[in-house]
Protein backbone atom coordinates (compact mmCIF):
# COMPACT_ATOMS: atom_id res chain seq x y z
CA UNK A 1 0.00 0.00 0.00
CA UNK A 2 0.97 3.29 -1.13
CA UNK A 3 1.87 6.16 1.45
CA UNK A 4 -0.79 8.43 -0.35
CA UNK A 5 -3.10 5.54 0.01
CA UNK A 6 -2.32 5.25 3.78
CA UNK A 7 -3.01 8.31 4.64
CA UNK A 8 -6.56 8.23 2.65
CA UNK A 9 -7.21 5.44 4.94
CA UNK A 10 -5.95 7.49 7.45
CA UNK A 11 -8.17 10.34 6.88
CA UNK A 12 -11.23 9.04 6.71
CA UNK A 13 -10.58 7.29 9.99
CA UNK A 14 -10.48 10.82 11.19
CA UNK A 15 -13.65 11.84 9.95
CA UNK A 16 -15.29 8.65 11.44
CA UNK A 17 -13.52 10.10 14.42
CA UNK A 18 -14.71 13.34 14.19
CA UNK A 19 -17.98 12.78 13.11
CA UNK A 20 -18.56 11.06 16.78
CA UNK A 21 -17.11 14.44 18.24
CA UNK A 22 -13.86 12.40 19.44
CA UNK A 23 -11.31 15.46 18.60
CA UNK A 24 -8.78 13.98 20.31
CA UNK A 25 -8.56 10.44 17.96
CA UNK A 26 -9.34 12.58 15.09
CA UNK A 27 -6.78 15.01 15.44
CA UNK A 28 -3.91 11.93 15.90
CA UNK A 29 -5.09 10.79 12.59
CA UNK A 30 -4.75 13.58 10.36
CA UNK A 31 -1.51 14.41 12.11
CA UNK A 32 -0.41 10.64 11.13
CA UNK A 33 -1.74 11.14 7.47
CA UNK A 34 0.48 14.53 7.66
CA UNK A 35 3.35 12.42 7.90
CA UNK A 36 2.80 10.53 4.75
CA UNK A 37 1.10 13.73 2.90
CA UNK A 38 2.63 16.63 4.23
CA UNK A 39 1.42 18.68 1.19
CA UNK A 40 -2.61 17.74 1.45
CA UNK A 41 -4.94 21.16 2.40
CA UNK A 42 -7.56 18.98 3.30
CA UNK A 43 -5.80 17.39 6.44
CA UNK A 44 -4.55 20.59 7.54
CA UNK A 45 -7.90 22.10 7.16
CA UNK A 46 -9.80 18.68 9.05
CA UNK A 47 -6.87 19.07 11.92
CA UNK A 48 -7.62 22.51 12.31
CA UNK A 49 -11.32 22.11 13.21
CA UNK A 50 -10.26 19.25 15.55
CA UNK A 51 -7.82 22.26 17.47
CA UNK A 52 -10.78 24.37 16.86
CA UNK A 53 -13.08 21.88 18.62
CA UNK A 54 -10.45 21.21 21.25
CA UNK A 55 -10.63 25.48 22.12
CA UNK A 56 -6.62 25.52 20.44
CA UNK A 57 -7.42 28.31 19.02
CA UNK A 58 -3.97 29.21 17.71
CA UNK A 59 -3.23 25.61 16.57
CA UNK A 60 -6.09 26.02 14.39
CA UNK A 61 -4.65 29.25 13.49
CA UNK A 62 -1.64 27.33 12.52
CA UNK A 63 -3.40 24.52 10.59
CA UNK A 64 -5.69 26.49 8.72
CA UNK A 65 -3.04 28.67 7.37
CA UNK A 66 -1.14 25.69 6.29
CA UNK A 67 -4.44 24.70 4.36
CA UNK A 68 -4.79 27.74 2.48
CA UNK A 69 -0.88 28.47 1.84
CA UNK A 70 -0.95 25.01 -0.14
CA UNK A 71 -4.30 25.96 -1.69
CA UNK A 72 -5.47 29.48 -2.38
CA UNK A 73 -8.80 28.37 -3.65
CA UNK A 74 -9.80 26.26 -0.56
CA UNK A 75 -13.11 27.48 0.82
CA UNK A 76 -13.09 25.54 3.76
CA UNK A 77 -9.73 26.29 4.53
CA UNK A 78 -10.49 29.68 4.80
CA UNK A 79 -13.47 29.45 6.40
CA UNK A 80 -11.57 27.53 9.40
CA UNK A 81 -8.91 30.36 9.77
CA UNK A 82 -11.90 32.98 9.71
CA UNK A 83 -13.72 30.87 12.76
CA UNK A 84 -10.32 30.42 14.83
CA UNK A 85 -9.98 34.22 14.24
CA UNK A 86 -13.56 35.01 15.38
CA UNK A 87 -12.32 32.75 18.71
CA UNK A 88 -9.31 34.72 19.14
CA UNK A 89 -11.52 38.01 19.12
CA UNK A 90 -9.38 39.01 15.95
CA UNK A 91 -12.47 40.74 13.99
CA UNK A 92 -10.02 42.00 11.47
CA UNK A 93 -8.22 39.31 10.17
CA UNK A 94 -11.48 37.44 10.58
CA UNK A 95 -13.47 39.43 7.92
CA UNK A 96 -10.66 39.04 6.17
CA UNK A 97 -10.75 35.43 6.09
CA UNK A 98 -14.05 35.38 5.57
CA UNK A 99 -14.06 37.55 2.41
CA UNK A 100 -11.57 34.93 0.74
CA UNK A 101 -13.52 31.92 1.85
CA UNK A 102 -16.37 33.13 0.07
CA UNK A 103 -13.84 34.42 -3.01
CA UNK A 104 -13.22 30.92 -3.35
CA UNK A 105 -16.84 30.08 -3.98
CA UNK A 106 -18.05 29.49 -8.09
CA UNK A 107 -19.73 32.75 -8.78
CA UNK A 108 -22.30 30.92 -10.63
CA UNK A 109 -23.76 27.25 -10.33
CA UNK A 110 -23.58 26.95 -7.29
CA UNK A 111 -24.76 23.39 -5.83
CA UNK A 112 -27.07 23.45 -2.71
CA UNK A 113 -23.75 22.47 -0.42
CA UNK A 114 -21.96 25.57 -2.33
CA UNK A 115 -24.73 27.58 -1.58
CA UNK A 116 -25.26 26.48 2.29
CA UNK A 117 -21.56 27.71 2.56
CA UNK A 118 -21.92 30.76 0.68
CA UNK A 119 -25.16 31.65 3.50
CA UNK A 120 -22.73 30.51 6.45
CA UNK A 121 -20.09 32.45 4.97
CA UNK A 122 -21.81 35.88 4.24
CA UNK A 123 -23.34 35.45 8.31
CA UNK A 124 -19.54 34.94 9.54
CA UNK A 125 -18.41 38.21 7.79
CA UNK A 126 -21.59 40.75 8.57
CA UNK A 127 -20.81 39.47 12.30
CA UNK A 128 -16.62 40.29 11.94
CA UNK A 129 -17.56 43.52 10.52
CA UNK A 130 -20.42 44.16 12.91
CA UNK A 131 -17.41 43.62 15.68
CA UNK A 132 -15.08 45.92 14.13
CA UNK A 133 -17.35 48.97 13.91
CA UNK A 134 -18.24 48.27 18.06
CA UNK A 135 -14.29 47.91 18.68
CA UNK A 136 -14.13 51.15 17.35
CA UNK A 137 -16.28 52.70 19.81
CA UNK A 138 -14.89 53.45 23.03
CA UNK A 139 -15.48 51.05 26.06
CA UNK A 140 -17.43 52.62 28.99
CA UNK A 141 -17.20 49.73 31.01
CA UNK A 142 -13.48 49.63 31.27
CA UNK A 143 -12.33 51.63 34.50
CA UNK A 144 -9.98 54.51 33.55
CA UNK A 145 -7.39 56.16 36.39
CA UNK A 146 -7.58 59.76 36.37
CA UNK A 147 -5.04 61.71 38.62
CA UNK A 148 -7.38 64.60 39.56
CA UNK A 149 -9.01 61.54 41.62
CA UNK A 150 -6.08 60.53 43.60
CA UNK A 151 -2.74 59.47 43.85
CA UNK A 152 -2.15 55.94 41.85
CA UNK A 153 -0.48 53.20 43.97
CA UNK A 154 3.00 53.27 42.28
CA UNK A 155 2.86 57.03 43.03
CA UNK A 156 2.39 56.72 46.95
CA UNK A 157 4.98 53.71 46.80
CA UNK A 158 7.80 55.84 44.99
CA UNK A 159 6.94 59.01 47.65
CA UNK A 160 7.78 55.74 50.46
CA UNK A 161 10.27 53.68 49.11
CA UNK A 162 13.43 56.62 49.86
CA UNK A 163 12.12 55.84 53.39
CA UNK A 164 11.73 52.04 53.12
CA UNK A 165 14.81 51.73 51.72
CA UNK A 166 17.46 54.01 54.51
CA UNK A 167 15.20 51.35 57.25
CA UNK A 168 15.53 48.43 55.13
CA UNK A 169 17.90 45.60 56.43
CA UNK A 170 17.51 41.81 56.95
CA UNK A 171 16.26 42.16 60.65
CA UNK A 172 13.75 44.55 60.26
CA UNK A 173 11.26 42.21 57.97
CA UNK A 174 8.52 44.88 58.56
CA UNK A 175 10.26 47.30 55.93
CA UNK A 176 11.06 44.53 53.38
CA UNK A 177 7.86 42.84 53.68
CA UNK A 178 5.70 45.41 51.85
CA UNK A 179 3.73 45.89 48.70
CA UNK A 180 5.33 48.90 47.97
CA UNK A 181 8.80 47.44 46.50
CA UNK A 182 6.52 45.25 44.26
CA UNK A 183 4.11 47.84 42.71
CA UNK A 184 7.18 49.96 42.55
CA UNK A 185 9.55 48.00 40.72
CA UNK A 186 6.35 47.18 38.69
CA UNK A 187 6.01 50.25 37.63
CA UNK A 188 9.74 51.41 36.99
CA UNK A 189 10.39 48.19 34.74
CA UNK A 190 6.96 48.62 32.99
CA UNK A 191 6.92 52.39 32.48
CA UNK A 192 10.80 52.15 31.08
CA UNK A 193 9.13 49.70 28.48
CA UNK A 194 6.95 52.13 27.47
CA UNK A 195 9.45 55.17 26.86
CA UNK A 196 11.65 53.23 25.16
CA UNK A 197 8.27 52.12 23.36
CA UNK A 198 7.94 55.81 22.36
CA UNK A 199 11.59 56.30 20.47
CA UNK A 200 9.97 53.64 18.08
CA UNK A 201 10.51 54.67 14.45
CA UNK A 202 8.26 53.76 11.15
CA UNK A 203 10.75 54.32 8.19
CA UNK A 204 9.92 53.09 4.84
CA UNK A 205 11.50 50.04 3.67
CA UNK A 206 11.05 48.03 0.68
CA UNK A 207 11.80 44.47 1.98
CA UNK A 208 9.81 44.70 5.08
CA UNK A 209 6.34 43.31 5.41
CA UNK A 210 3.91 46.19 4.64
CA UNK A 211 6.47 48.41 3.16
CA UNK A 212 7.81 49.62 6.27
CA UNK A 213 10.31 48.67 8.96
CA UNK A 214 10.78 50.25 12.83
CA UNK A 215 13.85 51.14 14.74
CA UNK A 216 14.44 52.22 17.84
CA UNK A 217 15.52 50.77 21.72
CA UNK A 218 15.22 46.82 21.29
CA UNK A 219 15.08 46.17 24.99
CA UNK A 220 11.65 47.65 25.65
CA UNK A 221 9.87 44.77 25.63
CA UNK A 222 12.38 42.97 28.00
CA UNK A 223 10.80 46.09 30.49
CA UNK A 224 7.12 45.48 29.68
CA UNK A 225 7.13 42.02 30.37
CA UNK A 226 9.06 42.33 33.50
CA UNK A 227 7.07 44.96 34.90
CA UNK A 228 3.73 43.04 34.13
CA UNK A 229 4.92 39.83 35.89
CA UNK A 230 5.98 41.63 39.57
CA UNK A 231 2.71 43.45 39.37
CA UNK A 232 0.12 43.30 36.55
CA UNK A 233 -1.84 46.26 38.26
CA UNK A 234 0.79 48.65 36.94
CA UNK A 235 -0.59 47.74 33.54
CA UNK A 236 -1.05 51.32 31.57
CA UNK A 237 -0.26 51.04 27.57
CA UNK A 238 -2.53 51.75 24.87
CA UNK A 239 -0.19 50.69 21.79
CA UNK A 240 1.76 47.87 21.97
CA UNK A 241 1.57 46.17 18.77
CA UNK A 242 4.22 48.83 17.08
CA UNK A 243 7.02 47.50 19.37
CA UNK A 244 6.31 43.67 19.41
CA UNK A 245 6.23 44.31 15.33
CA UNK A 246 9.77 45.75 15.83
CA UNK A 247 11.34 43.26 18.43
CA UNK A 248 10.47 40.68 15.79
CA UNK A 249 11.82 42.04 13.24
CA UNK A 250 15.18 43.17 14.80
CA UNK A 251 15.74 39.89 16.63
CA UNK A 252 14.20 37.30 13.79
CA UNK A 253 11.42 36.15 16.24
CA UNK A 254 8.35 33.92 15.25
CA UNK A 255 5.72 35.60 16.51
CA UNK A 256 3.59 34.56 13.86
CA UNK A 257 4.77 31.30 13.07
CA UNK A 258 3.07 28.01 14.82
CA UNK A 259 4.22 26.53 18.00
CA UNK A 260 5.74 23.02 16.58
CA UNK A 261 7.50 25.24 13.55
CA UNK A 262 9.09 27.56 16.02
CA UNK A 263 10.67 24.60 17.54
CA UNK A 264 12.08 23.16 14.65
CA UNK A 265 13.31 26.48 13.46
CA UNK A 266 15.03 26.73 16.93
CA UNK A 267 17.02 23.99 16.98
CA UNK A 268 18.05 24.36 13.76
CA UNK A 269 19.21 27.95 14.57
CA UNK A 270 20.83 27.17 17.57
CA UNK A 271 23.13 24.54 15.65
CA UNK A 272 23.64 26.89 13.25
CA UNK A 273 24.31 29.83 14.97
CA UNK A 274 24.65 29.23 18.36
CA UNK A 275 22.97 30.68 21.54
CA UNK A 276 23.50 34.63 20.98
CA UNK A 277 21.43 33.88 17.84
CA UNK A 278 18.75 32.19 19.43
CA UNK A 279 18.18 33.57 23.06
CA UNK A 280 16.51 37.08 22.45
CA UNK A 281 14.82 35.13 19.19
CA UNK A 282 12.98 32.82 21.74
CA UNK A 283 12.65 35.55 24.46
CA UNK A 284 10.81 37.87 22.05
CA UNK A 285 8.92 35.32 20.67
CA UNK A 286 7.62 34.43 24.72
CA UNK A 287 7.49 37.73 25.55
CA UNK A 288 4.98 38.69 22.53
CA UNK A 289 3.15 36.82 23.53
CA UNK A 290 2.87 38.03 26.82
CA UNK A 291 1.98 41.23 25.62
CA UNK A 292 -0.47 40.21 22.94
CA UNK A 293 -2.27 38.18 25.99
CA UNK A 294 -2.02 41.26 28.21
CA UNK A 295 -3.32 43.44 25.52
CA UNK A 296 -6.02 41.48 24.62
CA UNK A 297 -7.28 40.66 28.67
CA UNK A 298 -6.98 43.96 30.27
CA UNK A 299 -7.51 46.57 27.21
CA UNK A 300 -10.23 44.63 24.48
CA UNK A 301 -11.52 42.58 27.21
CA UNK A 302 -11.18 39.48 25.59
CA UNK A 303 -9.86 37.22 28.23
CA UNK A 304 -10.69 34.16 26.14
CA UNK A 305 -8.15 35.06 23.54
CA UNK A 306 -5.72 35.96 26.26
CA UNK A 307 -5.68 32.84 27.92
CA UNK A 308 -4.60 31.19 23.91
CA UNK A 309 -1.19 33.37 23.97
CA UNK A 310 -0.20 33.17 27.84
CA UNK A 311 -1.04 29.11 27.22
CA UNK A 312 1.20 29.38 23.79
CA UNK A 313 4.36 30.73 25.63
CA UNK A 314 3.73 28.83 28.90
CA UNK A 315 3.92 25.87 26.67
CA UNK A 316 7.06 27.12 25.00
CA UNK A 317 8.59 27.83 28.29
CA UNK A 318 7.72 24.35 29.30
CA UNK A 319 9.61 22.83 26.05
CA UNK A 320 13.11 24.85 26.58
CA UNK A 321 13.46 24.51 30.17
CA UNK A 322 12.58 20.56 29.56
CA UNK A 323 15.06 20.01 26.45
CA UNK A 324 17.88 23.11 27.97
CA UNK A 325 17.04 21.96 31.76
CA UNK A 326 21.29 22.00 31.80
CA UNK A 327 22.14 24.52 29.79
CA UNK A 328 23.07 27.79 32.23
CA UNK A 329 20.91 30.60 32.03
CA UNK A 330 23.99 33.08 30.98
CA UNK A 331 22.92 30.98 27.78
CA UNK A 332 19.73 30.02 27.60
CA UNK A 333 18.31 33.12 28.85
CA UNK A 334 16.06 34.29 31.85
CA UNK A 335 12.86 33.16 30.43
CA UNK A 336 13.39 29.43 31.14
CA UNK A 337 14.30 30.22 34.84
CA UNK A 338 11.44 29.08 37.08
CA UNK A 339 10.60 32.35 38.36
CA UNK A 340 9.49 33.50 34.98
CA UNK A 341 7.72 30.36 34.38
CA UNK A 342 5.18 31.37 37.98
CA UNK A 343 5.24 34.80 37.11
CA UNK A 344 3.87 33.94 33.29
CA UNK A 345 0.64 31.04 35.53
CA UNK A 346 -0.01 33.53 37.66
CA UNK A 347 -1.21 35.68 34.88
CA UNK A 348 -2.29 32.77 32.80
CA UNK A 349 -4.55 31.58 36.20
CA UNK A 350 -6.02 35.26 36.53
CA UNK A 351 -7.05 35.60 33.26
CA UNK A 352 -8.30 31.63 33.06
CA UNK A 353 -10.55 33.02 35.00
CA UNK A 354 -11.85 35.67 33.44
CA UNK A 355 -12.41 33.82 30.56
CA UNK A 356 -14.06 30.82 32.85
CA UNK A 357 -17.02 33.60 33.53
CA UNK A 358 -17.09 34.88 29.74
CA UNK A 359 -19.12 31.23 29.25
CA UNK A 360 -19.61 30.12 33.43
CA UNK A 361 -20.74 26.88 33.96
CA UNK A 362 -19.96 22.80 34.61
CA UNK A 363 -20.02 22.63 30.96
CA UNK A 364 -17.40 26.19 30.39
CA UNK A 365 -15.23 26.06 27.74
CA UNK A 366 -12.23 27.44 30.58
CA UNK A 367 -13.60 24.43 32.55
CA UNK A 368 -13.29 24.76 36.69
CA UNK A 369 -11.74 21.72 37.18
CA UNK A 370 -8.74 22.95 34.78
CA UNK A 371 -8.41 25.80 37.22
CA UNK A 372 -7.86 24.15 39.96
CA UNK A 373 -5.45 21.89 39.14
CA UNK A 374 -3.31 24.68 37.41
CA UNK A 375 -3.77 26.48 40.71
CA UNK A 376 -2.40 23.28 42.47
CA UNK A 377 0.91 22.91 40.30
CA UNK A 378 1.79 26.03 40.14
CA UNK A 379 1.77 26.16 44.05
CA UNK A 380 3.83 22.59 43.88
CA UNK A 381 6.28 24.93 42.02
CA UNK A 382 6.58 28.13 44.16
CA UNK A 383 6.93 25.45 47.09
CA UNK A 384 9.99 22.92 45.40
CA UNK A 385 11.47 27.17 44.74
CA UNK A 386 11.51 28.43 48.18
CA UNK A 387 12.83 24.91 49.17
CA UNK A 388 15.73 25.46 46.64
CA UNK A 389 16.26 29.56 47.09
CA UNK A 390 18.62 31.47 44.16
CA UNK A 391 22.13 32.18 45.42
CA UNK A 392 21.61 35.66 43.02
CA UNK A 393 21.06 38.77 44.98
CA UNK A 394 17.38 39.67 43.82
CA UNK A 395 15.96 43.40 44.91
CA UNK A 396 13.36 43.20 48.00
CA UNK A 397 10.49 42.77 45.58
CA UNK A 398 11.46 40.27 43.35
CA UNK A 399 10.84 37.20 45.81
CA UNK A 400 7.13 38.64 46.29
CA UNK A 401 6.70 39.09 42.71
CA UNK A 402 7.45 35.74 41.28
CA UNK A 403 7.20 33.88 44.05
CA UNK A 404 4.67 34.82 46.86
CA UNK A 405 2.27 36.18 44.64
CA UNK A 406 2.13 33.54 42.13
CA UNK A 407 1.26 31.29 45.11
CA UNK A 408 -0.97 33.80 46.32
CA UNK A 409 -2.85 33.74 43.24
CA UNK A 410 -2.93 30.20 43.36
CA UNK A 411 -4.42 29.97 46.26
CA UNK A 412 -7.38 32.44 45.40
CA UNK A 413 -8.20 30.68 42.31
CA UNK A 414 -8.39 27.79 44.97
CA UNK A 415 -11.03 29.93 46.32
CA UNK A 416 -12.76 30.99 43.75
CA UNK A 417 -13.10 27.04 42.03
CA UNK A 418 -15.08 26.31 45.79
CA UNK A 419 -17.16 29.13 45.19
CA UNK A 420 -18.37 29.17 42.00
CA UNK A 421 -18.83 24.69 42.66
CA UNK A 422 -20.99 25.78 46.08
CA UNK A 423 -23.30 27.15 43.07
CA UNK A 424 -23.63 24.22 41.06
CA UNK A 425 -24.57 21.97 43.89
CA UNK A 426 -28.39 21.51 45.71
CA UNK A 427 -26.59 19.26 48.34
CA UNK A 428 -26.37 20.80 51.80
CA UNK A 429 -23.12 19.12 52.60
CA UNK A 430 -21.46 19.49 49.97
CA UNK A 431 -22.49 23.03 49.95
CA UNK A 432 -21.26 23.65 53.50
CA UNK A 433 -17.82 21.88 52.23
CA UNK A 434 -16.91 24.50 49.22
CA UNK A 435 -17.71 26.98 51.81
CA UNK A 436 -14.82 25.76 54.58
CA UNK A 437 -12.64 24.74 51.68
CA UNK A 438 -12.76 27.42 50.14
CA UNK A 439 -12.85 30.22 52.87
CA UNK A 440 -9.53 28.04 53.52
CA UNK A 441 -7.61 28.71 50.37
CA UNK A 442 -8.79 32.37 50.51
CA UNK A 443 -6.93 32.44 54.11
CA UNK A 444 -3.80 31.07 52.78
CA UNK A 445 -3.92 33.89 49.90
CA UNK A 446 -4.30 36.13 52.17
CA UNK A 447 -1.47 35.05 53.69
CA UNK A 448 0.78 35.57 50.74
CA UNK A 449 0.66 39.24 50.58
CA UNK A 450 2.08 42.14 52.54
CA UNK A 451 0.28 43.66 54.81
CA UNK A 452 -0.41 47.15 53.42
CA UNK A 453 -1.15 45.53 49.96
CA UNK A 454 -5.32 45.86 48.94
CA UNK A 455 -4.87 41.70 47.82
CA UNK A 456 -4.26 41.14 51.77
CA UNK A 457 -7.08 42.99 52.98
CA UNK A 458 -9.35 41.50 50.25
CA UNK A 459 -8.72 38.12 50.64
CA UNK A 460 -9.23 38.55 54.09
CA UNK A 461 -12.71 39.51 53.07
CA UNK A 462 -13.45 36.49 50.71
CA UNK A 463 -12.66 34.61 53.88
CA UNK A 464 -15.29 36.02 56.02
CA UNK A 465 -17.98 35.68 53.19
CA UNK A 466 -17.24 32.29 53.04
CA UNK A 467 -16.89 31.79 56.98
CA UNK A 468 -20.34 33.57 57.05
CA UNK A 469 -21.75 30.81 54.39
CA UNK A 470 -20.44 27.91 56.28
CA UNK A 471 -21.65 28.87 59.32
CA UNK A 472 -18.26 29.25 61.35
CA UNK A 473 -17.61 30.07 65.25
CA UNK A 474 -17.75 33.70 65.69
CA UNK A 475 -14.70 33.70 67.47
CA UNK A 476 -13.01 32.42 64.25
CA UNK A 477 -14.64 35.15 62.38
CA UNK A 478 -13.96 37.33 64.51
CA UNK A 479 -9.97 36.42 64.56
CA UNK A 480 -10.17 37.21 60.89
CA UNK A 481 -12.42 40.26 61.27
CA UNK A 482 -9.70 41.74 63.62
CA UNK A 483 -7.12 41.04 61.03
CA UNK A 484 -9.07 42.74 58.40
CA UNK A 485 -9.59 45.87 60.61
CA UNK A 486 -5.95 46.47 61.27
CA UNK A 487 -5.13 45.50 57.46
CA UNK A 488 -7.19 48.06 56.05
CA UNK A 489 -5.93 51.61 57.21
CA UNK A 490 -2.76 50.31 55.79
CA UNK A 491 -3.77 48.96 52.59
CA UNK A 492 -5.33 52.78 51.82
CA UNK A 493 -2.36 54.40 52.60
CA UNK A 494 -1.39 52.81 49.24
CA UNK A 495 -3.96 51.45 47.27
CA UNK A 496 -6.83 54.14 48.15
CA UNK A 497 -7.33 54.36 44.37
CA UNK A 498 -7.08 51.17 42.34
CA UNK A 499 -9.10 49.06 39.92
CA UNK A 500 -10.21 47.19 42.74
CA UNK A 501 -11.05 50.01 45.01
CA UNK A 502 -13.01 51.23 41.97
CA UNK A 503 -14.88 48.12 41.85
CA UNK A 504 -16.97 48.36 45.23
CA UNK A 505 -13.34 47.30 47.32
CA UNK A 506 -14.34 49.09 50.62
CA UNK A 507 -17.98 48.93 50.81
CA UNK A 508 -17.68 45.37 50.82
CA UNK A 509 -14.98 44.89 53.52
CA UNK A 510 -17.01 47.84 55.65
CA UNK A 511 -19.63 45.61 55.28
CA UNK A 512 -18.22 43.32 56.78
CA UNK A 513 -16.28 44.89 59.69
CA UNK A 514 -19.22 46.31 60.67
CA UNK A 515 -21.34 43.01 60.68
CA UNK A 516 -18.39 41.77 62.90
CA UNK A 517 -18.83 45.07 65.03
CA UNK A 518 -22.56 43.84 65.60
CA UNK A 519 -22.19 39.80 66.38
CA UNK A 520 -19.24 40.98 68.90
CA UNK A 521 -21.42 43.42 70.26
CA UNK A 522 -24.61 40.23 70.92
CA UNK A 523 -21.83 38.18 72.29
CA UNK A 524 -20.71 40.87 74.98
CA UNK A 525 -24.49 41.38 75.61
CA UNK A 526 -24.41 37.16 76.53
CA UNK A 527 -27.11 36.74 73.46
CA UNK A 528 -24.72 34.91 71.18
CA UNK A 529 -21.59 33.25 72.22
CA UNK A 530 -18.05 32.68 70.45
CA UNK A 531 -18.87 28.88 69.69
CA UNK A 532 -22.26 30.32 68.02
CA UNK A 533 -22.38 30.04 64.24
CA UNK A 534 -22.05 33.15 62.63
CA UNK A 535 -25.45 34.34 61.85
CA UNK A 536 -26.21 35.17 57.85
CA UNK A 537 -28.76 37.89 58.83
Amino acid sequence: MSELTTAAQLKNEGNELFKNQDYVGALAKYSEALTLDDKNAVLYANRAACNYGLNKYLDAVDDAQMATGLDPGYAKGWSRLAAARDALADWQKSATAWQKALDALPTTSLSPAERKQKEQYSIGLKAAESRIEAAKKPNRSLFRMNEKDGKFPWQVAKEMLPELRRTASATNIKSLSSSVWVIASAYEEFTEGVEKMKELKKIPHAGAPGGFAYQGNPEGLVFLTNGLMRDDRAFHINQPDWFVIFEATARRAWDSEGLETIKELAQKRLKENGWDDIRPALSVTVRAWIMRASVEGNLREEPQAAVQYFKRALDLLEWGRTIWKDVPKDNRGAIFEDTFSTGVRGLYLKMFMNAYHTDPGLNSKFPLEHLKEEAEDLLKETDRIVRNPTKEEVDPGFVSSFISYPAGIAHSMIGHYYVQMSRYSSDPMERMFCFITGAGAYLEAANKYPEDDELHAWYLNCTLDLMRNAGGKIGNFNQVADRLREAAPKMMKIWAFSALGHGGRDQKIQANLDNARDIMKRVAEGKLTLDDPVPLG
